[in-house]
């Protein structure tokens, strides 16, 4: 599809002033009236402003979407081409950093440093067994269950999803149970755009910089260690924000891909029914969640590498664009085709970015639903005025809460009494020998502070 052959209409530059404003508390719990609103007066993409001072180009379509993602040649994934850092319109402990700030990871790096990244990290995820991986997410899932109050009530969010999915990327990246929850605040902090965002992802990386130190001294059976040990040479740099970037899409999008999974199974009996009676299964529920409600609303971004003419607007070199999910999966123009698989959404990404752990998050995902299914009845929203809560921001589509009700709880079965508590789920790869390349890696060597990384080409 080639937008640069398209004729412009009047669109404003994101630099100018009087943008619709996605910041400063007016993007509501639910913004999905408000991309809607915005694609009915801009069409495909329409100039937004992310903090005061800073546009953008959100892009609504589908098609634009794809194009943004798949257009390697058009649409960079480097920060340092961002015209908000190069004219200085972006403050420097700007919170927007922590998601769209340039850093060695493989989902911020173009053409060939992505793709040794991008190789190594799809084929240690390729490693990990899934069916020991579903098997000890449906005994932590069962544990969780027998533990909740017999009333018939209980928080999917808070009671469920949330310490499932960090049990499983617990045992999927290798760090202490002790870690877990402060990993999952930090996370929670950066995806929901807090106050502190920034302050939260300089300490989610010293982390994982300590995490990669201790697995590069002794590995163990998990995808940090794997990925030291891959042909590409990876530094201890490269892995821990490779880390990052697997915990950061692939934790946070998975709870909120179980709680909308089930959100839309309490709002619509029939599909709850036709699960219950065998004619739809969990897997079909859950790719129709992600198109009813991608749990990543926006990808963090690509930035233009010339000045071109797309879906209709002027667009600058160095102009960011941010594909909205949300809006693409919803975008009539392409349901009205009628043409496109289940799976054809756009909440995992696609192309060479596309996330790759999807099929570690799926199973997870959709075998946290089948324990609910099998273990409740007669599921229903706890409380209509507080079913869904969240902290609004761009980046997470995942609630606060999901308080439900159900009929008294079956018990559940028996774990077999030899099942270790972390079941490993990989092998443990052969300890690497560390080099120059991997020595030039530490956290100081590598701290990617504001001016090295935004200015130094």
């Amino acid at each position: 599809m080639d937008q640069s052959s398209q004729s412009p209409h009047e669109c404003p530059v994101p630099a100018h002033g009087g943008l619709v404003q996605l910041h400063g508390g007016l993007l509501p719990q639910d913004p999905r009236h408000v991309y809607e609103a915005l694609r009915r007066r801009w069409g495909a993409i329409a100039p937004v402003e992310l903090a005061p001072g800073v546009g953008a180009w959100l892009v609504m379509g589908y098609q634009e979407a794809l194009e943004v993602v798949w257009n390697e040649r058009a649409f960079s994934s480097d920060a340092r081409r961002w015209n908000s850092i190069i004219e200085g319109s972006l403050p420097e402990g700007s919170r927007l950093l922590a998601v769209l700030g340039r850093r060695p990871a493989l989902n911020r790096l173009d053409d060939q440093a992505h793709r040794r990244q991008r190789q190594a990290v799809t084929e240690t995820v390729n490693g990990v067994d899934l069916r020991r991986l579903r098997g000890a997410v449906r005994r932590q899932a069962e544990t969780l269950v027998d533990g909740w109050d017999m009333n018939g009530t209980a928080d999917l969010v808070t009671q469920y999803a949330h310490p499932l999915v960090w049990f499983a990327f617990r045992v999927l990246i290798g760090f202490p149970e002790s870690e877990e929850r402060r990993i999952a605040a930090l996370l929670g902090s950066i995806a929901g755009a807090a106050h502190d965002a920034a302050r939260a992802e300089a300490e989610l990386m010293r982390t994982l910089h300590r995490l990669v130190a201790q697995k590069r001294d002794a590995p163990g059976p998990d995808l940090t260690s794997w990925l030291l040990a891959h042909s590409a040479r990876l530094t201890e740099a490269e892995v821990a924000h490779d880390l990052a970037a697997i915990l950061f899409t692939g934790g946070e999008s998975t709870i909120g891909w179980i709680s909308g999974t089930m959100r839309l199974l309490m709002d619509d009996a029939r599909l709850n029914s036709a699960v219950a009676g065998g004619r739809m299964t969990v897997s079909d529920i859950a790719d129709r969640a992600l198109w009813d409600g991608s749990s990543i609303p926006n990808i963090a971004g690509r930035w233009a590498r010339n000045d071109l003419v797309f879906a209709g607007c002027e667009v600058r070199a160095g102009d960011l664009l941010i594909p909205c999910l949300t809006a693409a999966n919803t975008d009539l123009l392409v349901h009205d085709a009628g043409d496109l698989g289940r799976r054809a959404h756009l909440s995992w990404g696609t192309g060479s970015h596309g996330c790759p752990a999807k099929e570690a998050a799926r199973s997870i995902a959709e075998t946290a639903v089948d324990v609910l299914m099998r273990r409740l009845r007669l599921v229903r929203p706890g409380d209509r005025d507080t079913a869904v809560r969240r902290q609004p921001s761009l980046w997470s589509g995942t609630p606060d809460t999901l308080p439900v009700a159900f009929a008294p709880i079956r018990p559940g079965p028996n774990a077999p009494a030899d099942v270790p508590a972390i079941p490993a789920v990989m092998g443990v790869p052969e300890k690497r020998q560390q080099d120059a390349r991997a020595a030039d890696s530490s956290p100081a060597q590598q701290a990617w502070a504001w001016w090295n990384s935004m200015n130094g080409w």
